[in-house]
């Protein structure tokens, strides 16, 4: 996603410092506008860790606005430029080597924003970038495991879908919450995390569910968090999930948030743990679990040159 400017907060009413003296505290859910039952509370058990953004490479050049990632097979990443650009895959390996292209030939790259893997090693592609909030256009590129394709262009199955709750193109700008650069797949489902363009900026995310099947999808609202009340604190840019140790991971500017302890999909219900940044990356919009306590993150680059491919080690932060 291109680069946002922030404009100036708009004055805070009571309850809005309330909230911002809450969360200085640390990570806390609050009972949420956005959906019928409160997100649970969670008993005092989050945690606030500080972690290492470790650079490991500088990514291909033609990975100059990486905005999805994925690891299909050792050693060979997956990403996609941001919107706009060509409408293909990019695989490199962990030294930014450009091992293979692959072009999507049914597929256009309106705003490209995430990628997801199911347990087939099928990509997700994520064409779900919606800066303005008007898009009637989302859709969702499904392609099979690419190290079982040897041509260098491949046909997708697509799935369309809009919001439930979205009755307006854009809607208020105070309730501008429908942009998706953040999604995962879990257990036959595709799940779809918010970033925040509501001004002023509420600070939840809100997470939708649709299936993972070709078609015609409605995203029903499967859930929302409180996250915090600044931009790098609050708007995500990428997400993923471990099946093995059951944990899905939100990426923001400063910070990841990782969920654990939760029942099914009820990612957002289990206890929170944030792990800050010792030093800030560029703009990171991109994360995957390599095992279940290293992750690879990448950045979009500037002026035409790439980022870097990251790796962050998470210390020990939940009983095994």
């Amino acid at each position: 996603m291109k680069t946002v400017k922030n404009k100036k907060s708009q004055p805070l009413d009571i309850i809005t410092k309330l909230q911002i003296l809450a969360i200085t505290v640390g990570l806390i859910t609050f009972p949420t506008c956005l959906k019928d039952t409160p997100t649970p509370p969670h008993n005092g058990n989050t945690a606030n860790f500080q972690v290492d953004l470790t650079p490991v490479a500088k990514l291909p050049s033609i990975l100059y606005e990486s905005s999805g990632l994925v690891i299909a097979s050792p050693n060979k990443l997956w990403s996609h430029n941001d919107s706009g650009n060509e409408n293909k895959l990019y695989c490199f390996n962990s030294s930014g080597n450009l091992l293979r292209s692959l072009t999507i030939s049914n597929a256009t790259n309106v705003d490209w924003e995430d990628l997801a893997l199911d347990n087939e090693k099928r990509i997700y592609i994520c064409d779900t970038g919606n800066n303005d909030n008007n898009r009637k256009n989302l859709c969702i590129y499904r392609i099979p495991n690419p190290d079982t394709h040897t041509e260098n262009s491949i046909a997708a199955d697509i799935i369309t879908f809009s919001f439930e709750d979205q009755i307006e193109f854009p809607p208020p700008i105070s309730n501008r919450n429908f942009d998706v650069e953040a999604v995962i797949w879990h257990n036959d489902s595709l799940f779809m995390f918010t970033k925040d363009r509501s001004l002023p900026l509420t600070g939840y995310t809100k997470m939708y569910k649709i299936s993972a099947e070709p078609g015609n999808r409605t995203a029903t609202l499967a859930g929302s968090i409180y996250l915090g009340n600044t931009n790098s604190s609050a708007r995500v840019t990428a997400a993923d999930f471990h099946q093995k140790s059951n944990s899905l991971v939100l990426l923001v500017q400063e910070r990841l948030i990782v969920f654990t302890n939760f029942e099914g999909s009820n990612f957002l219900d289990g206890i929170p743990t944030s792990f800050t940044f010792n030093q800030m990356p560029g703009q990171a919009e991109a994360i995957f679990f390599n095992d279940e306590s290293t992750l690879a993150i990448t950045e979009e680059g500037a002026n035409g040159s790439p980022g870097w491919l990251y790796q962050v080690l998470l210390p020990a932060f939940q009983d095994k």
